[in-house]
């Protein structure tokens, strides 16, 4: 049940960001101007690349409490808890000294691509974003302890009230006119009120202290091992997901307003991600438990299927929708200046439309402690992002630098990813795929028709994108109903309809 209200809150918080970023980017974007959001994106991607500071020791807290706690080992958990506080609390000041020397060396690093009001302004926030990521890592500990105990509800909880305050708070700041600043600020303020939270609600909820004596040196190493192959999956995430950013910002004259082009089409691919990322986010300890449990191949092949089938019948409704009239949207929500924002999005959406749906495989992988050498192969691929975007930029910079990450992501974290799942899980591609896209291909065929059809309407304005993107849901719905839905999940529908009109009854 505390998993099903996870899941529940997890898409309320996802609505809720969707929602109010829709309402909210074209204010900030107005507010801001176009050189400013872009300074405030550039700044924003450089402070991710601290969070590469965790070291993968965050997804090893959820891994190894969820075990020990399927144990019943408690003093391990301590242990572990400990080793995990000391550890942050190391990394959070390692991070206050790497952002000093990033504040210290940004104004000749982007001498080329920002002017000199842009550079001052860019240390300002970076100050600010440098101590937000260090708080946030210092807290880490215990919000995965938080979801390693199966805790969902208070976890997802807490972050839709930190979305729901992050909005108003941007909104008011800037109606006071404090700019990207009042944003920054105001980020910083929230993630020092729920990093204390979270953390007052492991030690007296869950009532788990950190030990710091009778830790094994054996055991450290046996954490850092497995966490040290995490943190080279996440060095290719960060990369792929804020290299373009940095490159344009350091290579490319006058990038801001490119920058910010490229922020709002990357953001809507982000939400298109959080609406994937939504139920695997919940699933790692239940993930654990089945590995322990001795799972076969054809089990875990099943497994995959199941849940990917739910995403991609998901995702794959959106994006073929975006396809057709992501330009439309594009143009409403965020001006004519920011048109070319729907090039990067559609791009970048197909690829991890894909990766999104497969999720469930890396984290298999990781609850099975098979994850080396998709760490070693997913940073090579990396690497082939960088000179693709260095080399592709000069010919186009926003679309060059958008098809270098979408040729990397396909190869790295669908093509590569796939030959792992296959020799480490033991999963069948030709049988997982088959059953992937049954009935859900032809259903996204006829969506595309009636996308097609409809568009010759030449439908226009809001009233007019709802129309045709409800003509386009409404086909995919009934088709879906008709021959695209197996068993499983036309009772997985029809039997929370049925829940829920027992319970108005």
């Amino acid at each position: 049940m505390n998993r099903k209200i996870g899941v529940m809150l997890s898409y309320v918080r996802m609505a809720i960001e969707i929602l109010s970023t829709m309402l909210l980017t074209p204010f900030i974007l107005r507010t801001l101007g176009q050189a400013e959001y872009g300074v405030y994106k550039l700044a924003a991607a450089i402070v991710s690349y601290l969070l590469l500071l965790d070291l993968g020791v965050g997804n090893a807290v959820v891994r190894y409490m969820a075990k020990y706690r399927a144990q019943k080992d408690i003093a391990q958990s301590r242990n572990f808890l400990g080793v995990a506080t000391v550890y942050y609390g190391i990394i959070a000041l390692i991070a206050l000294a790497a952002g000093g020397v990033l504040i210290f060396i940004f104004p000749t690093a982007f001498a080329k691509g920002l002017t000199p009001s842009e550079i001052a302004l860019a240390q300002k926030l970076l100050s600010l974003t440098v101590i937000n990521a260090a708080v946030s890592m210092g807290a880490t500990a215990y919000n995965n302890a938080i979801v390693a105990y199966e805790n969902f509800a208070f976890s997802k909880g807490i972050a839709v009230a930190q979305t729901v305050l992050k909005m108003i708070f941007i909104f008011v700041l800037l109606k006071l006119g404090m700019g990207s600043l009042g944003i920054v600020t105001s980020q910083l303020l929230l993630t020092i009120a729920f990093s204390s939270i979270s953390i007052f609600y492991v030690l007296f909820k869950i009532k788990l202290r950190p030990a710091f004596s009778g830790i094994k040196f054996g055991f450290i190493k046996e954490v850092f091992v497995y966490s040290s192959f995490i943190l080279l999956q996440m060095i290719a995430t960060q990369i792929n997901a804020f290299a373009d950013q940095v490159l344009l910002g350091a290579l490319v004259s006058s990038s801001s307003v490119i920058i910010a082009v490229y922020g709002v089409g990357t953001q809507i691919v982000q939400y298109f991600q959080s609406i994937g990322s939504s139920v695997t986010g919940v699933l790692m300890p239940g993930v654990v438990k089945t590995v322990e449990s001795k799972a076969t191949p054809k089990q875990l092949c099943n497994e995959m299927i199941r849940i990917g089938r739910i995403i991609f019948m998901l995702l794959s409704l959106i994006w073929v929708c975006f396809l057709f009239y992501g330009k439309q949207f594009v143009l409403l929500w965020a001006k004519a200046e920011n048109a070319n924002a729907y090039y990067v999005t559609v791009i970048l959406m197909f690829a991890h439309l894909f990766i999104l749906t497969e999720s469930i495989g890396t984290q298999i992988l990781w609850a099975m402690n098979e994850h080396k050498e998709q760490a070693v192969l997913k940073i090579c691929i990396v690497i082939v992002n960088i000179i693709l975007t260095v080399i592709l930029i000069k010919w186009n910079p926003l679309i060059g630098a958008t098809i270098g990450t979408f040729i990397s992501l396909m190869l790295g974290d669908v093509v590569v990813m796939n030959v792992i799942f296959h020799k480490k899980i033991g999963i069948s591609l030709s049988q997982y795929y088959k059953s992937l896209f049954k009935g859900i291909v032809p259903c996204l065929a006829l969506t595309a028709a009636a996308g097609a059809l409809i568009s010759l309407l030449h439908l226009s304005g809001w009233i007019g994108f709802m129309c045709n993107v409800a003509v386009m849901v409404a086909t995919y719905a009934v088709s879906m109903l008709a021959f695209g839905l197996n068993a499983y999940e036309k009772n997985l529908i029809f039997g929370t309809v049925k829940k829920l009109l027992k319970r108005k009854a």
